[in-house]
């Protein structure tokens, strides 16, 4: 079974006045996402390093749809997005997502350091084709 894993974070973090304002903004924004897309929502997004949010949703699903409740959210603040579409090796989830593991996971992390070193605000990479 595939899921996508969607890794987000802010791009220039360190540089943002009120940077603290903008971590409760991510909180609140975070726990509005868990809610609203909850029937998509395989393992529910949380911060899991600063001003990085990871969580995991079901495939097939329009996860266009939550990366634009992001923009939404947060307004003009640019972040670059990792997602890695593939399957997952724990299957728990009462486990938190940064607890859960697999080649989903594995491509959303190298998806966002793709994202970050070119720049691109949007990478997608998938585990296999023969998946799909």
């Amino acid at each position: 079974m595939n899921y996508y894993t969607i890794i987000c974070d802010i791009k220039s973090s360190k540089t943002i006045e009120n940077r603290e304002e903008l971590q409760y903004k991510i909180i609140d924004m975070l726990k509005d996402t868990n809610n609203t897309f909850k029937d998509i929502i395989a393992s529910p997004f949380l911060i899991t390093i600063g001003d990085e949010w990871q969580g995991l949703l079901k495939y097939p699903c329009d996860y266009f749809e939550v990366i634009h409740f992001f923009k939404k959210n947060l307004n003009g603040v640019k972040f670059y997005t990792g997602i890695g579409v593939g399957s997952i090796r724990i299957h728990n989830f009462e486990l938190t997502v940064n607890q859960l593991d697999g080649p989903s996971f594995y491509r959303a992390r190298e998806a966002i350091n793709l994202a970050k070193s070119k720049n691109s605000p949007l990478t997608i990479l998938f585990d296999s084709w023969n998946d799909f």
